[in-house]
């Protein structure tokens, strides 16, 4: 060892469980370069969503024939198997007679069916039947959970329950 150096002592990244030697900010390589990867996602969200969405456009076919292949395999026909199996529960205690009320209900209400997110119209073929409260945040198929709405603001609802949509949106 040459004279005037001193040895340091091997730094590890400060990620629990991994022992790989230190690159930068106190991680290894590895978890640096996550986590830069992480930040710049989050940063050019909207370039990296446009983007996407013109890939999927221009190689749409090439996407439905690896989905037609992927849904043969064993994990693909398992994962429709799953979500089938989920859906069929989630609605087991959703009956016609509960569905056929919301809407009637829905159009005594306001005159002519209308959103229950947005209160607008909504036009022949583009209703859905709306969880106020989500199923998957302990929301039920009670008539008092259900709601109608455009299937597209449905879709933007995602997992939010009224109250938090409502807040998003700005309404009152």
């Amino acid at each position: 060892m040459p004279t005037g150096v001193y040895a340091r002592p091997l730094r590890l990244c400060s990620i629990e469980e991994c022992d790989n030697k230190y690159f930068c900010k106190g991680l290894c390589e590895k978890h640096f370069k996550k986590q830069a990867n992480k930040k710049y996602q989050i940063n050019n969200k909207q370039y990296l969503n446009e983007i996407s969405k013109q890939y999927r456009l221009k190689n749409k076919e090439h996407i439905l024939k690896y989905l037609k292949q992927w849904r043969q395999t064993p994990i693909g026909k398992a994962s429709k198997k799953a979500s089938s199996h989920n859906r069929r529960v989630m609605t087991k205690d959703l009956t016609k007679e509960t569905v056929q009320r919301v809407y009637e209900d829905n159009i005594k209400k306001y005159g002519t069916l209308t959103c229950c997110l947005c209160d607008k119209p909504i036009a022949f073929g583009e209703d859905s039947l709306e969880h106020l409260t989500p199923l998957t945040r302990q929301g039920s198929n009670n008539f008092s959970n259900l709601g109608v709405a455009h299937l597209i603001c449905n879709i933007r609802k995602q997992v939010m329950t009224l109250k938090e949509w409502k807040k998003k949106c700005n309404y009152k």
